[in-house]
Order: structure tokens, then sequence, then C-alpha cells
């Protein structure tokens, strides 16, 4: 523990010393904890980002033509829900501002009865109008007394979100879990779940993801993780543990592999599949925190070519103009060999009558489909960094499509690093003969 503080010092000497670069975060996934990793990536992306908003025009509003906040110092915290035209409000493109006409409206709302905060409120309100005045500056009729900054407005404590079961299929009849807030009886979808109940596995999450998203507000407090509602009785973050995670592992690999397996620096975090950073604004970020929202991912593997394909494909879809539906799953279970020799399946829970519950899984996956253009891509991680370099060969399961292809030299990925996780990519076609989960769409190329 003190050589980790002695690390984490050192980053954030790093960090002071160098405000205009960083190095990459793959650079750490051997030496930070998940928590230190997540940290660190936030500091890394606070100057990316910067650099990108740099590149690109802001478009701002001028004081005759109305208002323009900036998604990174331009909001409060904590921090409302904006809808505008029944929908989140979006920034313009890639540059990160919010661009409003002079008289153009945008509802605000502290959901859970958390009161709207503000210098000039004159009562006690949960979800009201703002109007765009010029500059910065908003109006609020008959609860804003005159004219106020828009990144004053706040909330008396954090929305509520919710994650809600619903009549919905998806993949084996399994159920659909929609996340997001209700804001006056109407609920506003950020993401949904396919989750199988009984096994407590996560198929897959989808949700958008277009240009806006490659300018998300950084340095947002993660918040606990959640089971909401989906684990009954079961401690799903004593089960992440690496004490609780050597003990489940060494009933089926013995108490000597289990401690080769699980160690400081290779051990098992949950692994988002809607990463907090695809989600603009805080309120979209804290609400990623479901455990149907993530599955066990090697630690090194998470902070290492999972993050650059969620970092990498952000900007992608930013820099492209792509218009995106992202599915993130996760298929199969990993194996670990026992003292037998014998590979077994790893999961981190069994239930009363011993059925093996919450699988790790051996695939992680990030299928981008662009139905305007009729292109999709599957970019698949193998989740364990114990396989050898012929088991992953075996285990993949299409040609590679990103190795040696030039279109795909945006995506930064050490992908034969099997500790940090092998990775390739497939066609839509060359996927689902392997992973069946996706509803039906047809693409003509692939999304590059």
């Amino acid at each position: 523990m003190a050589c980790l503080f002695t690390v984490l010092a050192a980053v954030l000497g790093v960090v002071a010393a160098l405000p205009t670069d960083l190095p990459a975060p793959s650079q750490f996934a051997f030496i930070l904890s998940e928590d230190g990793f997540e940290d660190y990536l936030d500091s890394w992306l606070e100057i990316e980002e910067a650099k990108f908003r740099m590149a690109t025009p802001t478009d701002a509003r001028s004081s005759s033509t109305g208002c323009s906040f900036s998604v990174n110092g331009g909001i409060g915290q904590p921090q409302p829900v904006f809808l505008r035209n029944d929908n989140y409000v979006v920034p313009t493109g890639t540059t990160g501002q919010i661009n409003l006409n002079a008289g153009e409206q945008v509802i605000v709302s502290c959901t859970g009865s958390k009161r709207i905060l503000h210098p000039n409120v004159t009562t006690n309100v949960f979800t009201a109008p703002a109007t765009c005045e010029n500059n910065e500056l908003v109006s609020g009729d008959g609860w804003l007394d005159g004219n106020g900054a828009f990144s004053e407005l706040t909330c008396s404590a954090h929305p509520s979100h919710e994650a809600v079961l619903t009549t919905d299929t998806c993949y084996n009849n399994n159920r659909v879990i929609r996340v997001g807030y209700t804001v006056d009886g109407v609920f506003y979808p950020l993401y949904w779940s396919c989750f199988d109940q009984d096994r407590l596995e996560v198929l897959y999450v989808w949700y958008q993801q277009n240009p806006p998203n490659a300018v998300h507000q950084t340095n947002v407090n993660r918040p606990s993780w959640s089971a909401g509602s989906f684990y009954p009785g079961v401690n799903v973050n004593t089960m992440y543990t690496q004490a609780q995670q050597k003990t489940t592992i060494a009933t089926v690999v013995g108490n000597d592999l289990a401690d080769k397996y699980i160690t400081n620096l290779q051990y098992l975090a949950r692994g988002h599949l809607a990463a907090k950073t695809d989600f603009i604004y805080a309120s979209g970020q804290r609400a990623t925190f479901y455990f149907i929202n993530a599955a066990p991912q090697w630690q090194p593997i998470n902070a290492g070519n999972w993050n650059w394909l969620e970092q990498n494909l952000r900007t992608r879809i930013g820099e492209a103009g792509y218009q995106t539906v992202v599915y993130s799953g996760t298929f199969g279970v990993t194996q670990l060999r026992n003292q037998n020799n014998t590979l077994v399946d790893i999961y981190l829970y069994k239930d009363a009558n011993n059925n093996p519950q919450i699988p790790v899984p051996l695939y992680y996956y990030k299928v981008v489909h662009d139905a305007s253009r009729r292109i999709g891509t599957a970019f698949v991680t193998i989740n364990n960094p114990y396989y050898t370099e012929t088991e992953v060969q075996a285990l993949t399961f299409c040609t590679d499509r990103c190795l040696n292809n030039t279109a795909f030299n945006w995506l930064k990925w050490d992908q034969n690093n099997i500790e940090i996780g092998y990775s390739f990519c497939c066609t839509i076609d060359e996927f689902r003969r392997t992973i069946p989960h996706l509803p039906t769409f047809s693409v003509a190329g692939l999304l590059s």
C-alpha cells in the first residue's frame, strides 16, 4: 500500500509539472489501482479535451443573437438535468458549447424533489424553464429575480436517476432495463441494458454516441456503485473486493493458484460497458454506476486496450461526424487452469442452490453502427491476461479487420498485448456468427 501511495504521489507530481501533456493512461495499467487509474484518467482527459477544443471552432453566440455556455466551466454543481425540445440539451457539434437563441428556453430540473438553487431564486422550485437573455444570462419567470448566470444554477443535491425494469425484451427473451431521469412524469433515457436475471449477467447495453459526445464534462465526482433492485440478496460490491475474488476463485482452482491469479496487479475490476465519459454531462456520467452496466474485467485490460477503445472511438465519432448507436457487451465465460491443469469457468458468485452467477466474461465488445451510412464494426477484446498466444489466436473468431489497416490508425490500442487485452475487429456479419446478441440491422461496409 505504501508503494501505491508513492506511485500516486509521483503521478500527481507529473500532473502538476506537465499541464499541457501527460503520459498515456495505459502506461499505468499495472501501477494504479482501479480508483487511482480513474483519477489519473480524469486528469489526462481534461488535458486531451482542452487540446481538442482548441482545434475546434467554438461557434459561441454573441450577446445580440443569444447565449453560449461551456460544458466545462459553464455549468454549476450539483448539476441539474437540462432539457430542450423534449430531450437532453446537446452542445453544438464538437465545440463543447451549448448555444441558445435569445428567448429560447431550457427546462431546468432537480429530480427526486431536489430544489433548484441560485443566488436570485425567489421560491422553492424543482423543475422550471430558464429563458436565454444574452451571453451567459438567463431569466426565470416567477422563480428568478431578474437575470442570472446560467452557471449558478445548481441543485440542493445531485438529481435522482433511475434504473427501471421494463416489459421490453432483448436477446433470448431477457428483460430490458432503462436508465435515465424522470422529469414532470416523462422518462428521458440515457441507455438501456439487456440483463439476464437468472445468471446476473449483463449481455449488453446500448446508447447513442454522436459528435457532441466528443467533449464531456471533466472532473465529475464518481458516486458509489449501485445494484438497484436487480441483484436481490447479493452484496455485489463485496464480490468485487480482491479478498473475496481470491476466496471465490480458490474454490475452483485451489488456494495456491488463486494467490497467483489475484494479485495487487491483476484482479477483477468493475468494467463499465457504457463508459462514464461516453456521456456529456455530470448527470449522465453519474448514472453509469449501476452494476447492470458493468461486468468483471481484469484491471490492466480495463486500463489498457478497453480504455483505448473507449477514448479513441469517442474522438473518432466526433471527427468523422458519425451518428451511431453503440452496443457494448460481454459474451462467454473466461477460464483459468486449476491444480489439475484443467481450464475451469470463473464466476464471482453462487446462489443458495449452487448455481453460478455473475460470470467473468470471455469477451468484451463494442459494436458501433451508423444507420444513416449503413456502416458498422465490431471491436472485441479477450478478457483474460493468462491465456497463451496460441489460446487467444484460437479464440479470435473472425478475420481481424483492424490489423495492418490504415483506416483504423486512429485506434491506439496495443492489440496483440494479452496482458492488457488481446483485441481484434470483425465485420458485423462475422461477429453475429459467434455472438448472436444484437437486434437486426444491415450494413454495407466497415465503420472506420
